[in-house]
């Protein structure tokens, strides 16, 4: 068979890369067909030094990367670096124990991934390929100078590879309060009631502080000696400012607030204010931690206690993105921690209201179901419960439903525009109810009924008694075995929203309105994915629900010849991104989370890979209309 042009380019490259250029051109092609794409944004730390052994060799396609170590006195020795054609991971995973240095994206790096056992392939038939390898890996010298460098250097545990990794605009909450030079004492303390900060700036015409008024000062030098409050604040400021600027490390502001005693610290970007570094700040960044995360929901006795820890969330994701993590894996451990604070909820619910009248099983739908929450998510739940259930059982679930609702509200998770909630009594139903409905939605399609049906095929259990929705799922999936002309309309539904492509690759924007110029790249991108591994899964029978896990599990079984699975994990995996990191700004600049982009605000690379992403979709798209196109589309819109 004639490789592809895809295939063609990647074997083009492949031959001048060390050392794949030993390898004959049939083990190019089959190697090809095995690797996968991998984007890394700009000062992504791809491998941690010390952490789990690389799973895959990678060659750097675009960009560059730096080889490094951190020392414990906050020193970083670059060792290397690696760019266009060359490859990383290597040594880790030759190793099969731990990375031992930090490997980092200088810029925007697109690399192609090849899978450990392909590497081991390779090395037990191809002599050359095998020598070169080992012969490049010199473990032990390696090992050697590393332990020298750590036992002089002491290298950092989890919580203090923060402060040398974490830059002081990551950890810095708040911006900063700015006072004018001439406003007078009385001024300047309503401006800091009125602000609820514990300090402000004085700044000068050119937005430059000239100094500092704490809340200490108030005390010190305007309360204890009785000064007139209608002298000008820069009576008692503190001059010059200590600051720091944004990209510094944390422990260099650490150093700078210890040295001088100070609980204050000015962030600035090219030396204006950009925000306030306190000692409070710096205690939280021990708590930016999963796992301290959980166990503080586990440890929660009221709504209100619960909602306090659940602020932290937010301030995982950007530690996470820095980190190197993965889109799919930040999203499932967001899930995670959501599934928590419902279970959480749920136990609390229940000790207010007092036991449940019947068996019951609280499910999350949507989103929430797929496991793929970005910053923030709608509520997207309901209640299964048994059908011994007595009639007066639903008052007692009415109730209980409202509680987990306002709960979760007051936990950050906004209300359904739809009404897609327990707290709906559509969506609160006794098991054989919950059969009627998917019953109707699959024998009796129809396409608007299909479409409102559609986040219910995402339905997972978070608490109760999860064999309540085993035996639904079963229900469902025996109906779907059969069910052509119901997924013929799903395959509908699942193409209507195509990707924002004109002719000439060019972006296809909103002309007008809030959002002119821009592009939604979950309407246009993500969801065209979620609904056509969704379809896939449901066609095939498939129990998971995750979209990473439902297109992997594709793959791996062959479905559909022609299926672009490969590039649409690739795709979805580098839209999720986009979101995280558009949705992360967003906050930061205090605006309304969306994900609507600009295309002129992303880099070169970024704009290639989006349109890369969205002819995959594309493909996809058109795959699903030569299987699923059948004459009900006429009639139903299409």
């Amino acid at each position: 068979m004639t490789p592809s042009i895809v295939t063609g380019n990647v074997v083009a490259f492949l031959q001048q890369a060390p050392p794949f250029q030993f390898l004959p051109q049939g083990e190019l092609v089959a190697l090809a067909s095995s690797m996968s794409v991998e984007y890394f944004p700009k000062d992504t730390v791809i491998l941690r030094a010390g952490r789990s052994a690389a799973h895959a060799m990678y060659v750097v396609q675009k960009g560059g990367v730096k080889l490094a170590i951190h020392t414990g006195v906050g020193k970083e020795l670059i060792l290397d670096m690696r760019s266009e054609g060359e490859s990383f991971g290597l040594l880790s995973l030759i190793g099969r124990d731990i990375a031992r240095l930090d490997v980092t994206a200088v810029e925007d790096t697109l690399c192609y991934s090849i899978p450990a056992e392909r590497i081991q392939q390779l090395m037990s038939r191809h002599p050359d390929f095998s020598e070169y390898v080992l012969r490049a890996s010199l473990t032990r010298y390696i090992d050697r100078s590393l332990a020298e460098l750590r036992d002089q250097t002491r290298l950092m545990g989890d919580t203090e590879r923060l402060l040398y990794s974490v830059n002081a605009a990551s950890v810095a909450n708040r911006p900063p309060t700015l006072c004018a030079p001439g406003a007078t004492i009385r001024q300047a303390a309503q401006l800091m009631a009125s602000s609820r900060s514990t300090c402000l700036f004085i700044a000068g015409p050119d937005s430059r502080a000239e100094g500092i008024v704490t809340e200490a000062d108030f005390a010190s030098r305007v309360v204890a000696p009785g000064l007139d409050i209608s002298l000008p604040v820069s009576r008692i400021m503190t001059s010059p400012v200590q600051s720091v600027d944004r990209g510094a490390p944390v422990f260099e502001a650490l150093a700078a607030m210890l040295s001088r005693d100070i609980h204050h610290l000015l962030v600035t970007r090219d030396g204006a204010p950009e925000a306030v570094l306190t000692h409070h700040d710096l205690l939280l960044l021990q708590g930016k931690s999963p796992l301290t995360i959980v166990r503080d929901i586990e440890g929660q006795s009221t709504v209100a206690q619960l909602a306090s820890v659940q602020k932290r969330v937010g301030d995982l994701l950007p530690l996470l993105m820095r980190e190197g993590a993965k889109a799919a894996h930040i999203t499932s451990l967001l899930a995670r921690i959501n599934d928590r604070v419902i279970a959480k909820i749920v136990q609390l619910a229940e000790a207010e209201l007092g036991p449940a009248p019947a068996p019951y099983c609280f499910v999350v739908t949507g989103s929430e179901g797929r496991r793929e929450q970005t910053f923030r998510t709608d509520q997207d739940n309901a209640i299964i419960y048994s059908d011994q259930a007595d009639p007066s059982a639903e008052a007692w679930f009415e109730r209980f439903s409202a509680f987990v609702r306002d709960a979760l509200e007051r936990c950050g998770y906004p209300l359904c525009p739809g009404g897609y909630m327990a707290s709906n009594p559509l969506w609160r139903q006794p098991l054989r109810a919950w059969k009627g409905l998917f019953s109707d939605w699959i024998a009796g399609a129809r396409r608007r009924s299909v479409e409102d049906a559609l986040i219910f095929f995402d339905m997972r259990p978070v608490a109760g008694a999860f064999e309540l929705f085993h035996e639904l799922d079963a229900h469902n999936r025996e109906l779907l075995r059969s069910a052509g002309v119901f997924k013929s309309v799903l395959a509908l539904v699942s193409i209507e929203n195509r990707p924002p492509l004109g002719f000439f690759r060019s972006f296809v924007l909103e002309r007008d309105g809030d959002h002119k110029d821009e592009l939604d790249i979950k309407l246009r991108g993500a969801g065209p994915i979620v609904n056509a591994a969704r379809l896939f899964a449901l066609d095939a029978g498939l129990g998971v629900t995750n979209t990473a896990a439902r297109l992997e599990e594709l793959e791996n079984r062959n479905e559909v010849e022609g299926m672009p699975w490969k590039d649409l994990q690739a795709s979805w995996e580098y839209l999720t991104l986009l979101r995280l990191e558009n949705q992360i700004r967003q906050a930061r600049a205090g605006e309304a989370l969306g994900n609507h982009i600009r295309p002129d605000s992303l880099t070169h690379l970024q704009r290639e890979l989006l349109r890369e992403a969205f002819k995959t979709i594309s493909s996809a798209q058109h795959r699903i209309e030569q299987r699923f196109r059948s004459a009900l589309w006429a009639p139903l819109g299409r």
